[in-house]
């Protein structure tokens, strides 16, 4: 990592945490003016992470796409996305930047963890195919984020449950029940999209696009459960409860898929990269 990096990703790190431990505050204060800071205070932080991962991909001179570091710069930064794009064309998800805030500082203080020296771009991801199959993958991967932690507000807002001054400021469950179920369906269609995108690249290096392995069967597993929670919810009409407690558990395949598989020691880049060598 180069000094002008961690001068910009420590400032957004520290951001993220002042933004949770704002939107805490709100449970004593009362105050509408502690959410619109918050608010604000997440944008610019989001802004500064932007550009601690556009001057990494400027020094190295190509997509950061390689070591683990990058990768949960990117996770977290697509989470981060996922969550401005929804308060801005719906207000009353804002307060989700608290629950965004967490996921994304324990995903950047576990990349941080890793090694996050810059290497050079090898043979096998020099594909703009790379770029799009990875793009929609972290797309999908804020949706889903998004769409559990929905799903425990919904279950936290009971009806006739007294509410404190933080709940209340979510929406109500007929409107979270509804961006929940949209998160899912925007990530279903970007993981599908990924898949694709990941087979036409297998294809580019093996001449074949699809070979089951632990990686490409859990993509796999991972959309069809979003499918299922999408069928119940569109074609058996589940909803409330139920419907939450499923996407919330649905994550789980999403988490294995991106950090158990994917990140693991021998993921399907790992054994790629042997192969290259």
């Amino acid at each position: 990592m180069s000094l002008i990096e961690g001068l910009l990703l420590w400032p957004a790190m520290f951001g993220y945490l002042t933004v949770f431990i704002l939107y805490l505050t709100l449970a004593i204060f009362k105050k509408d003016r502690v959410e619109r800071v918050a608010w604000l205070l997440f944008i610019i932080s989001f802004l500064v992470q932007t550009a601690s991962i556009l001057w990494r991909w400027h020094v190295s001179g190509r997509a950061p796409v390689m070591v683990s570091y990058e990768h949960y710069q990117l996770g977290s930064w697509f989470v981060g996305l996922v969550t401005i794009a929804s308060g801005y064309r719906y207000r009353q998800t804002r307060i989700f930047a608290m629950a965004s805030a967490a996921a994304m500082l324990l995903m950047l203080g576990m990349g941080l963890g890793t090694e996050t020296a810059m290497e050079p771009m090898r043979p096998p991801f020099r594909s703009n195919w790379l770029i799009i199959h990875i793009g929609f993958a972290w797309f999908a991967w804020g949706c889903f984020v998004m769409a559990a932690a929905m799903g425990v507000a919904f279950l936290l807002k009971r009806p006739g449950k007294g509410e404190g001054p933080l709940l209340a400021k979510f929406p109500d469950r007929k409107v979270i029940d509804d961006l929940m179920i949209k998160q899912v369906l925007f990530g279903f269609v970007c993981q599908g999209l990924m898949i694709i995108a990941g087979a036409i690249w297998a294809h580019q290096l093996w001449g074949r696009y699809w070979g089951w392995d632990p990686i490409e069967t859990w993509s796999l597993i991972c959309w069809l459960v979003y499918g299922v929670v999408l069928h119940l919810r569109l074609m058996m009409g589940w909803r409330e409860d139920k419907l939450a407690i499923l996407v919330i558990l649905a994550l789980s395949t999403s988490v294995i898929c991106f950090w158990g598989i994917g990140l693991g020691p021998q993921s399907h880049t790992t054994l790629m990269l042997m192969e290259f060598k």
